[in-house]
């Protein structure tokens, strides 16, 4: 039988060789028609051969492909002038590459310049990107240094560097949707390193001044707490850029500890005061509604919330492999995913099921079969809201307590803990809180965990029963 190795085939002289036409999407980038170089006399030398060289041949391909994606980013309409410089410093770099010399790539700037009517001095109309290109060819790039960093800039770098790019990205939103409106407020996309004190209670006032659209209190203002929230992401978007792009050590972030409105000690809300657990008769009768009037996978949610006190998100994103009913502690493993991210890095865990929410698991995975996500309807960008939203319709039917909401039921899952005398420790375990010393974050294995929180979820449940 002969050797079957994709793009690989036998010469005439009897040995083998790697050919593979250059994609079209790519053939821009890299020059040759094709790729090819001999694998060896034998078989046995080719399939030596065939790993390294193949996936060579695939990093240079994945290397054009994004080599494309970037140019076509610096040419958008939403493109920044940092962008439209880094493009520019690509197409020197290809140039010199492919062995241009000085004289050569000054040909290439009068070139690009001559492409564009001229008035008496200069070319006009002239693109971001080929300005910076003219420029950055005749000059080079350390005279010809690169823009200022904006706000817009830092958002990006904070994005790439500090959030990371998955589907259902609230923090990403979060950020885009604060730093956009600080722009707004601005009037201008500021140079970071030219952002002032003032500029920041300027933002700062802007944000306070504005009124809620939508949720609970339309029509009245925002509150101070939701504003300093907001602020805090602007002041780390700053901060990113300060550490990543080398700003002066002596440029202070205006963002930084920024007042937003004084309430005096004790008598601000506390935070156990802006949601209620949900009263015994409340619950009853949201469980019966959910249950025997809402869809199926809404029911199996409604459960799983009620016996895990996880957040809705953590249930809505779980996956079919983060399951498990089968083991000796059966229990649900919280992770991020392409779905949702986490709230914060003690959020993941392993949480118990016990009772009612163990069968409702079991449920779920028969209902799932064949499926990726435990819950398809609802697994995917924004999917908890819609579960939050449809939920929220069954529980304003019995309760129009604003302290009432879906996000309750951990209130009701943190009563039971208190209630069963369950450590600290467990319940912080269970429920995502963050942990104590550095014993508590770093010592012990997983599994003595979910055995400890198993029994302590069988305490709560068995005393709350």
């Amino acid at each position: 039988m002969g050797l079957v190795l994709k793009h690989v085939e036998r010469t005439k002289s009897g040995s083998w060789q790697y050919r593979r036409r250059v994609p079209k999407a790519v053939a821009e980038v890299i020059t040759k028609r094709e790729f090819k170089r001999k694998l060896g006399e034998s078989q046995k030398e080719a399939l030596a051969a065939y790993p390294r060289y193949h996936a060579e041949v695939e990093r240079e391909i994945a290397a054009a492909e994004k080599r494309i994606a970037a140019g076509l980013a610096a040419l958008s309409p939403t493109a920044s002038d940092r962008e439209a410089y880094a493009e520019a410093l690509r197409r020197r770099a290809d140039l010199i590459a492919a062995g241009a010399t000085e004289d050569a790539m000054a040909n290439e700037a009068d070139a690009i310049a001559a492409s564009y009517p001229e008035d008496e001095y200069e070319p006009v109309g002239v693109s971001p990107v080929d300005r910076h290109t003219i420029n950055v060819l005749r000059l080079g790039p350390e005279r010809y240094t690169p823009p200022a960093a904006t706000l817009s800039d830092a958002l990006k770098l904070y994005l790439k560097e500090r959030v990371g790019d998955i589907l259902d990205n609230r923090p990403a939103d979060l950020a885009r949707r604060v730093v956009g409106a600080a722009i707004d407020a601005l009037g201008r996309d500021p140079v970071v390193s030219s952002l002032t004190r003032e500029d920041a209670r300027k933002v700062r006032d802007e944000m306070l001044d504005r009124v809620k659209v939508r949720g609970r209190g339309v029509g009245g203002k925002v509150s101070p707490a939701t504003v300093s929230r907001e602020l805090t992401i602007i002041a780390a978007v700053v901060s990113c850029a300060k550490d990543e792009l080398g700003l002066p050590a002596t440029f202070v972030n205006p963002f930084s500890r920024l007042p937003v409105a004084r309430v005096a000690k004790g008598r601000g809300v506390k935070a156990t005061d802006k949601r209620d657990p949900l009263p015994p008769e409340v619950l009853k009768a949201v469980r019966h509604r959910v249950i025997s009037g809402a869809g199926s996978d809404l029911a199996l949610i409604w459960r799983l919330l009620e016996g895990t006190g996880c957040r809705i998100a953590e249930v809505t994103g779980l996956m079919v492999s983060d399951v498990d009913v089968s083991s000796e502690f059966p229990h649900i493993r919280i992770e991020g995913n392409a779905v949702r991210s986490l709230k914060t890095d003690s959020s993941r865990r392993v949480v118990p099921l016990v009772g009612d929410a163990l069968e409702a698991a079991k449920e779920a995975l028969k209902s799932a079969e064949g499926q990726s996500m435990l819950f398809p309807l609802y697994g995917r960008r924004r999917g908890s809201d819609a579960a939050s939203a449809a939920l929220m319709k069954h529980l304003r039917r019995v309760t129009d307590d604003p302290k009432h909401v879906i996000h309750s039921l951990r209130h009701n899952m943190k009563d039971r803990l208190v209630l069963a005398e369950v450590s600290s420790l467990d319940q912080n375990l269970i429920l995502g809180h963050a942990l104590g010393g550095v014993g508590d974050r770093v010592y012990g294995g997983e599994a003595a965990r979910l055995r400890a929180t198993t029994r302590a979820m069988q305490k709560a449940m068995s005393a709350s029963a």
